[in-house]
């Protein structure tokens, strides 16, 4: 083996240099890994990727390796569903809007107010321990991309939604559906429940959650655009607010935005409202249209995975394949007793959405 470098090595050097020890060491260990990146990673990252996609599809794509080793591109929540499904230092905001403790209390006191059964849904943006309880108590994960069947799925039992942690993917998804403000009801930071029409006929309880980065467009950042492109279509993702997805053209998750520009004509005139760095790669991969973000808006956390993180993480799998190491760095781990309810969570979101 190549001389093991040590992070702070490898974060001196050229970025040709950690391109070719990153293609040296995949090729060494070969099928025994895959590396997964999600949509946001920088190119660098991406040329990497065995496969890329929004949270959905890297769930499932996770849950059908049978390589020994998943090096996940993203940030900690998607990590910790890849290693429950196929059995650190990059966390997520939103995921840290909700906490085991409150869900719980807003449960009990749902259970208390309303008629129907209260089943949980939780946003795959989300820790290990609430997708547990979803598994716990009959629920399901979701993604931005499937959403709208996942709760579809329950509201035809007859039961009503906790959807948690993130207010807009909810009230955009049920908007779309249908479903009146009155039988909408918000779950707010005291707990307290706040809706226009009666709290025990409910449908759907939000909680009352966001995303920075998605939050951070505003209706002036469509006007402007549309006003220098007359002919500008623009689409955005189901976590901006609700009067930012009422204003566009088009609205989806991370894969169907990637999907939508890539097979339109050449030449058409885009403004996605998303994380920025996946703006940027849409708009290298398809430089026959005009692609322009609302405003510029990244996520600190998704780039936080760099070519020094990569080789390293590589490095280590390499060597506690050939005993030189016993330990692998940045290992994400689930707490046994989360392990598996939330397995059963994220099975149920797949074997919902597959069986459809």
């Amino acid at each position: 083996m190549e001389n093991f470098r040590s992070f702070q090595e490898l974060n001196k050097l050229k970025k040709e240099e950690l391109i070719e020890i990153i293609k040296n060491l995949k090729q060494k260990l070969d099928k025994k890994i895959v590396i997964a990146a999600h949509h946001y990673q920088n190119p660098e990252i991406i040329q990497f990727a065995d496969f890329i996609g929004d949270s959905y599809k890297l769930a499932v794509e996770s849950s059908r390796t049978n390589a020994e080793f998943i090096v996940f591109c993203g940030v900690l929540f998607m990590a910790e569903g890849a290693r429950i499904l196929s059995n650190p230092h990059a966390g997520c905001p939103l995921a840290d809007m909700a906490d085991l403790n409150m869900v719980k209390k807003a449960y009990d006191k749902i259970k208390n107010e309303i008629n129907n059964e209260i089943t949980p849904v939780v946003y795959i943006n989300s820790y290990a321990d609430l997708k547990s309880f979803c598994g716990e108590y009959g629920g399901s994960v979701c993604t931005s991309s499937n959403a709208e069947k996942i709760i579809n799925f329950f509201l035809q039992q007859n039961k009503a939604i906790l959807f948690f942690p993130d207010y807009y993917l909810g009230k955009n998804t049920v908007n779309k559906m249908g479903i009146k403000d009155d039988f909408i009801a918000v779950i707010k930071k005291n707990l307290s429940l706040e809706t226009t029409g009666n709290i025990k006929k409910a449908k759907v309880f939000l909680w009352d959650g966001f995303c920075p980065i998605h939050y951070n467009f505003i209706i002036s950042d469509i006007i402007n655009l549309r006003k220098s492109y007359p002919e500008i279509k623009i689409i955005v993702h189901p976590e901006c607010r609700e009067e930012i997805v009422n204003k566009s053209d088009f609205f989806g998750s991370t894969e169907k935005i990637y999907n939508i520009i890539k097979n339109s004509n050449k030449g058409s005139i885009w403004g996605i409202g998303t994380e920025t760095t996946f703006v940027e790669r849409i708009a290298l991969e398809n430089k026959d249209k005009t692609i322009l973000p609302l405003k510029t808006s990244a996520c600190k956390n998704m780039v936080m995975t760099t070519l020094p993180y990569l080789a390293s993480s590589l490095q280590s799998i390499l060597s506690f394949l050939e005993n030189k190491n016993n330990q692998l760095e940045y290992e994400v781990n689930v707490d046994k007793e989360y392990q598996e309810n939330a397995k059963i969570s994220l099975q149920k979101m797949i074997n919902i959405v597959e069986n459809q």
